[in-house]
């Protein structure tokens, strides 16, 4: 390996990333609850993850493409230079 600082540096970068994505996760949830939102279920398949949900009493569902939230995520990643 030539540049082993640099493989430690990103690992921290990781691990500080996982954190900040836990507290998040956390203030999403609330902002869910504080806008009367509950999530009842989300099923996952390999085309697409389904949630139903319930807005201010009434049940909703949102269908999205797990292709596209990858891609999105695998994009942010790269914008960001986490991964190469």
């Amino acid at each position: 390996m030539e540049r082993p600082t640099a493989e430690i540096r990103r690992l921290l970068l990781l691990g500080l990333l996982r954190d900040y994505i836990q507290q998040e996760i956390a203030h999403l949830k609330d902002d869910l609850k504080q806008g009367n939102v509950s999530i009842i279920e989300i099923q996952t398949n390999e085309l697409d993850i389904t949630v139903n949900f319930i807005n201010d009493g009434v049940y909703d569902q949102g269908i999205f493409m797990s292709k596209m939230l990858y891609a999105e995520i695998k994009n942010r990643a790269k914008r960001t230079g986490l991964i190469i």
